[in-house]
């Protein structure tokens, strides 16, 4: 014969195990700094079409990016000092 738990003893045991929602602030310490940007991204951030990303390349005027495998990656710094020249 099994012993059963009241109801609310029960309710109370699997609330207490249920998963809690992360607090984004927590999640967003937790996640490592942001240290580049992919062709994509990069264009998205800054407001330009992907076409428009590869017109300027085509120029020279196109930030710098390093090649991580198959990927192209612009740095943050570069992508910064790119944002600057463009202000000036």
């Amino acid at each position: 014969m099994t012993k059963t738990r009241p109801t609310a003893e029960l309710e109370e045991a699997q609330a207490k195990h249920q998963s809690r929602p992360v607090d984004e602030r927590v999640a967003a310490a937790a996640a490592p700094p942001l240290l580049g940007y992919s062709i994509q991204e990069f264009c998205t951030a800054v407001g330009i079409s992907l076409s428009f990303f590869y017109e300027l390349k085509q120029a020279g005027l196109a930030p710098r990016a390093m090649k991580l495998g198959t990927r192209r990656i612009i740095s943050v710094e570069e992508a910064q000092k790119w944002c600057r020249y463009k202000l000036d």
